[in-house]
């Protein structure tokens, strides 16, 4: 993508940040994040082979929650921190001092830490699916060749996503991040370091000034957890190279993982002030929970429609504990089920057939989080921000909850039914689908 720039009043003669997509706040936003699958009452009618592949849509429908608007407001914030440190002239000195570091001729010295904050919640809960919904809205690569009038050639990657190694190796996640920049802009970065044999301090050194030259406003490292099965040192050791690397690369980093991981960030208080941010439990039966079932609900390929009373869906939370990867299994499956024996309509016996059948391994897990209590979202707190060269700036936030709350719904917010283009019988109003309206 081409840069085309949009003036912000908060950072003057900065090309990175005016590259970016302006942010979005309200309906704009929801629709943005919202994806959904068309569908038609004449579906069922279809043949079993067709109704079986419309099946899908249950995967593919995605329903904005809290979880992603708070995401999408930390990572636009993070990204705009991050390239509040950049500027034209500064460039070339960042550049050349890097050059100099890696050759042995200049001190270390950091260039300006990095926004990091931490997204942590149970599995299934749906972390990864709203880290790509939010990072869909921003282009992967932004190229530059004038700026102002002047000739300004350079690429901007406003974001990166890579795994933690299953043995939480510094080495592999180097040599994976290297292979991310690779694919986007054509380089050799992983063929060159596999061939010299690099040894971890130079790779390491190396990645300050390889993110930095590459203008990378945020890095995703997703299954953060990995970290707490390494023995040797607990994480320990994994968690210090990503605080280097947002020292030394002025790199915002987003870490996300399983409450297995906080074992080990509350284990050295100098991870875990830098990795403050949002812990989520699963969803509560409430309205947020009703939101999604309600839109779930509405993709019916059996021959006869079902209506979701009180009953079947409480019944569905007690089966499913709020974990939304289980629940569109569930009604998945149990579909399948009826269409295949012939029942053609969905009730409590299918469904307790089809979880039985389908979902019984994880029977024991939602077992252990129906004896626990819903933990409540904990708040995020300011995020350590290491020394920088530039001046602070206060970043606004976008006004993702500017409306009166209705009680019961987490954060605030009401229900905007989203009209389709074709009719439905899932809901009060016909041909309508409920989205979580800011």
């Amino acid at each position: 993508m081409h840069a085309d720039y949009i003036a912000n009043p908060l950072y003057d003669n900065n090309p990175f940040i005016e590259a970016l997509p302006p942010m979005l706040s309200g309906k704009d936003l929801i629709h943005a994040l919202a994806v959904i699958p068309p569908y038609n009452d004449s579906d069922r009618d279809r043949s079993t082979g067709e109704r079986l592949q419309l099946l899908s849509s249950l995967y593919e429908f995605y329903q904005p929650l809290s979880m992603t608007i708070d995401l999408y407001c930390e990572i636009y914030t993070a990204m705009q921190h991050c390239y509040g440190q950049y500027s034209i002239h500064s460039e070339a000195a960042a550049m050349q001092n890097g050059y100099s570091l890696m050759h042995g001729n200049a001190l270390a010295a950091s260039i300006g830490g990095g926004n990091s904050f931490s997204v942590v919640g149970v599995s299934g809960l749906g972390k990864s699916t709203a880290l790509q919904r939010v990072l869909s809205l921003y282009p992967q690569v932004i190229e530059h060749t004038e700026y102002h009038g002047q000739k300004f050639y350079c690429h901007q990657i406003p974001y990166l996503v890579v795994q933690t190694p299953h043995d939480a190796s510094i080495k592999a996640l180097i040599l994976d991040i290297y292979l991310q920049i690779d694919s986007l802009i054509g380089t050799t970065y992983q063929k060159d370091a596999l061939s010299r044999r690099l040894s971890i301090d130079v790779l390491v050194s190396q990645l300050n000034q390889i993110v930095r030259v590459n203008h990378i406003g945020l890095l995703v490292i997703d299954e953060l957890q990995n970290i707490a099965y390494r023995k040797s040192d607990g994480g320990i050791r994994f968690l210090n190279f990503l605080v280097h690397l947002i020292n030394g690369a002025g790199v915002s980093v987003c870490m996300v993982g399983t409450p297995r991981v906080l074992q080990v960030l509350q284990q050295e208080f100098r991870s875990a002030r830098r990795t403050t941010g949002l812990v989520y439990d699963r969803l509560p039966n409430d309205k947020e929970f009703s939101l999604l079932l309600h839109g779930l609900w509405h993709y019916q390929y059996t021959q006869y429609a079902t209506d979701l009373t009180p009953e079947l869906a409480n019944w569905l939370y007690r089966k499913t504990q709020g974990i939304p990867d289980i629940l569109s299994k569930l009604l998945y499956n149990a579909q399948k089920q009826a269409i295949l024996d012939g029942r053609e309509k969905l009730d409590l016996e299918v469904f307790e057939s089809a979880f039985i059948k389908n979902l019984e391994m994880v029977s024991e897990y939602i077992s252990e989080l129906s004896a626990k209590p819903i933990v409540k979202r904990q708040a995020k707190t300011t995020p350590e921000r290491a020394g920088s060269t530039v001046q602070d700036r206060k970043i606004p936030r976008a006004p993702c909850h500017d409306f009166d709350a209705e009680p019961g719904l987490p954060g605030g917010g009401r229900v905007l039914f989203y009209r389709l283009p074709v009719n439905g019988r899932a809901h009060k109003k016909q041909g309508q689908l409920p989205i979580l309206c800011l």
